[in-house]
């Protein structure tokens, strides 16, 4: 009797594979998970498509396929599942087929997980109960088994029980009554606690660097709070590198020290910038910060700003509130000059403030020390103001230089009195708002408004500075007219500003390519005093540019109404937000 051998047949071989899996749906979500298991699982699915050049493997593999398959199922619950597999040869193919019926999966019938030591009582252990992914009743699904499991013990990890055991992790699958049982025994063991922050660095003084610490020696150990002290640190701008660890086998006693290790920044820092606006024309600024000047993080900022219309001067020292990141203590210097067609002022505002950072807004609460020299035509004042400020700014946004959803809120009030260093008595108050919403990949809505109102008590609104009145028209106000030509006028024709503003703009976007779009708007607004507005209305069409340093708009509308009735030119360069 002669059998060839299986060299022999490989040698008459050569008809490519064709893998079957019948009986699973690819479009059903479960299905489909249970395909790409069977997937892995199967090693004669490697051979699909593939050229046969071993018949013997090629069975060997078929045989363990119905094997593989039921492993491949368990995972999911599936116990008993019904297969069919079937081997065939034809004249120009093989083709192994495989057909499945899951049947029922087998469900829990009993699962303990139970907590021991000090985590018994943690709050954050009873929320993992709470939310456990498997339950009584329910499908017995191993990977949702191993998530308890990986959640017990990272819980441990964030939470400082450096001791915990898992105890016992059983799964009991009873195939007579087709049953499942689940057992978890997680010990936690004793938590353990921060110890003193040590920070190693010669730079500041460690009183100063402790505000940033947002636990007490004592408290009990959470990962969180070493992430918040470290994006505190990297977020005060004051250090180039910061390393915070806090190793459990250097503990004692369940305390665990803290080590923080810090690389300062370069003490100064410079900026440079120009740019164009239609209102402005060419402009400038140069500036410096002083990024910490003394070992309590005291900062100070200076910068000049310059353009065709109006020059600046400003300079800051900044000190550091009990919490560093939120509260700031500020004095200030800064003097302006504008001489456009409608403003001519010359001014020096000195100001004291506190800025405090709390739910989502920069709340800025200052006492301000204003002398102006104003002019409007050939008339020209000196008044003097002392006026306490209140400014609320919040902006909700995840890229300003690239913004698809959010906006910008700004409340802002501030008043004086005569007679307390003050030649006249006001009280002003606005609010400045801007919305942004996307309703595609492609296509933007952007919506914006200005309110403000002014009431004048003593010494009468003609004593009050030019830079307190209220203007309309120009690229951030009403688009289609100049710079602050909407306004109230003089018996001369010269626009002299308004106690009251009120200004609205409609525009919407649309992306044409990666970086480009086009824009039509509609603005509309006035600057008032007592005989109520009347809107001005500009309209047109733009062009945006989405260039490396943030949006670049360029702008053609053309103004309805009086000092309009012609086409400008509107470009600005800038984040939207």
């Amino acid at each position: 009797l002669w059998l060839p051998s299986p060299h022999a047949q490989e040698a008459d071989s050569g008809k490519p594979l064709q893998v079957l899996i019948q009986g699973l749906d690819e479009d059903e979500d479960q299905d489909s998970a249970l395909l790409n298991n069977i997937r892995v699982y199967l090693g004669i699915w490697e051979l699909d498509g593939e050229i046969v050049t071993s018949p013997f493997r090629l069975r060997w593999l078929h045989a363990n396929a119905e094997e593989e398959i039921r492993r491949a199922l368990q995972p999911f619950g599936f116990y008993r599942p019904d297969i069919e597999a079937e081997l065939e040869e034809t004249p120009d193919r093989w083709v192994a087929r495989y057909r499945i019926e899951p049947n029922d999966p087998i469900r829990i019938s009993d699962l303990t997980v139970a907590i021991e030591g000090e985590a018994r009582q943690d709050p954050a252990y009873q929320r993992l109960l709470e939310r456990l992914p498997l339950r009584e009743g329910g499908v017995l699904v191993h990977p949702r088994y191993e998530d308890i499991k990986q959640g017990l013990q990272s819980l441990a990890a964030e939470r400082g029980y450096f001791e915990a055991d898992l105890t016992a992790s059983t799964i009991r699958v009873d195939m007579q009554n087709y049953a499942a049982t689940v057992t978890l025994r997680f010990d936690s063991g004793p938590r353990y606690q921060f110890g003193q922050a040590n920070f190693q660095q010669d730079t500041f003084a460690p009183e100063f660097l402790e505000r940033f610490v947002p636990f007490e020696p004592g408290e009990a150990f959470q990962v969180d709070e070493l992430l918040a002290l470290q994006s505190a640190l990297v977020s005060s701008e004051y250090f180039a590198r910061v390393e915070v660890s806090a190793p459990p086998d250097a503990a004692r006693d369940q305390t665990v020290p803290v080590n923080v290790a810090l690389e300062p920044r370069k003490p100064r820092k410079y900026t440079f910038s120009i740019g164009y606006g239609t209102d402005t024309g060419p402009r400038g600024k140069a500036g410096v910060e002083g990024r910490y000047i003394n070992r309590w993080g005291h900062k100070y900022e200076a910068e000049l700003l310059a353009s065709l219309i109006r020059y600046e001067a400003s300079a800051r020292y900044i000190i550091p509130g009990k919490d560093p990141l939120t509260d700031q203590f500020t004095l200030g210097l800064a003097v302006a000059d504008e001489d456009s067609d409608t403003r001519n002022f010359t001014n020096a505002t000195l100001v004291g403030a506190w800025t405090r950072y709390a739910d989502g807004w920069q709340k800025t609460y200052s006492l301000n020390y204003l002398f102006e020299r104003f002019s409007f035509g050939d008339e020209e004042r000196d008044v003097t103001l002392f006026y306490p400020g209140v400014n609320w700014t919040r902006v909700s946004v995840a890229d300003r230089l690239n913004v698809t959803d959010g906006y910008r809120l700004t409340l802002d009030a501030k008043g004086s009195y005569e007679g307390l260093l003050s030649d006249v008595s006001f009280v002003q108050g606005s609010i400045r708002g801007k919305w942004i919403k996307s309703f595609s990949e492609r296509d933007r809505l952007i919506l914006r408004g200005d309110l403000g109102g002014t009431s004048v008590y003593q010494g009468g609104f003609n004593d009050l500075p030019a830079s307190l009145r209220f203007f309309a028209g120009g690229d951030q106000s009403v688009r289609g007219y100049e710079y602050d030509s909407i306004g109230p006028r003089n018996n001369d024709g010269e626009v002299i500003g308004g106690k009251f503003l009120t200004v609205g703009s409609l525009e919407y976007e649309r992306r044409f390519r990666e970086k480009w779009a086009v824009a039509a708007f509609v603005d509309s607004g006035d600057a008032y005093s007592s005989d109520g507005p009347e809107f001005k209305t500009g309209a047109g069409l733009g062009v945006r540019w989405l260039s490396p340093v943030g949006p670049v708009r360029v702008d053609l509308a053309h103004g309805f109404d009086d000092p309009g009735d012609t086409v400008r030119l509107h470009l600005t360069i800038g984040p939207d937000l």
